[in-house]
């Protein structure tokens, strides 16, 4: 007997039964199904915590925003302008002006005080024996800033904007945690609600 030469078939005419290209894309969704529900879900404790940070960041920036300008707005309308002489000019350990105390002249005598500062910052050049032409309340001496501030306070300083921006770093951070916990949780409830009718199937 002759034996029949069998062709070789090229890689290209191999193909799969008619129901594995069906199984193998349900295969590779259920994987996919799987690895989005095993991803793990940001805790509650780790949200309320973010957002219990952007609380106090942004209460520090409250601290340094308010009061300052509670001042301003109190030496506009009730303040008294008089010089005063700069009896102490400080910097501090990044070297910028630290508590500038000043001396002048109050509704009850001399008064001894530390310059008032603008939300966390205080005028910059001022040396000691300087004078400084400066605009207190008279129902409290201690509230003092220099005439140049009581006109035309700075904008925003660095503490203001850094207590700021932290704030909005960490709301940032509970608000993406939260949407992902909810989707995160979703497409897992809606995996489990696929499965069921599955297993129902295979049972029949």
């Amino acid at each position: 007997m002759v034996k029949k030469k069998r062709t070789k078939r090229a890689p290209g005419d191999w193909a799969l039964p008619p129901k594995a290209d069906e199984q193998k894309a349900r295969l590779d969704e259920s994987r996919r199904k799987i690895a989005r529900v095993r991803q793990p879900v940001p805790q509650r404790r780790l949200i309320l915590t973010l957002f219990a940070l952007f609380l106090v960041a942004f209460g520090i920036s409250l601290v340094f925003f308010v009061p300052s300008h509670s001042l301003v707005s109190d030496l506009r309308s009730r303040g008294v302008a008089t010089w005063a002489q700069v009896t102490s000019s400080p910097r501090d350990h990044f070297g910028s002006p630290g508590n500038i105390k000043i001396q002048f002249k109050g509704p009850k005598g001399e008064v001894d005080t530390t310059l008032s500062d603008w939300g966390g910052r205080r005028p910059d050049g001022l040396v000691t024996g300087q004078l400084v032409s400066v605009t207190y309340d008279p129902h409290d001496p201690t509230r003092v800033l220099t005439t140049a501030w009581v006109k035309n306070p700075p904008i925003v300083t660095l503490p203001m904007l850094v207590s700021l921006v932290v704030s909005l770093f960490f709301l940032a951070g509970a608000v993406f945690l939260t949407l992902r916990r909810r989707r995160l949780l979703s497409e897992r409830k809606q995996a489990e609600t696929t499965e069921e009718p599955e297993n129902v199937r295979e049972q029949l």
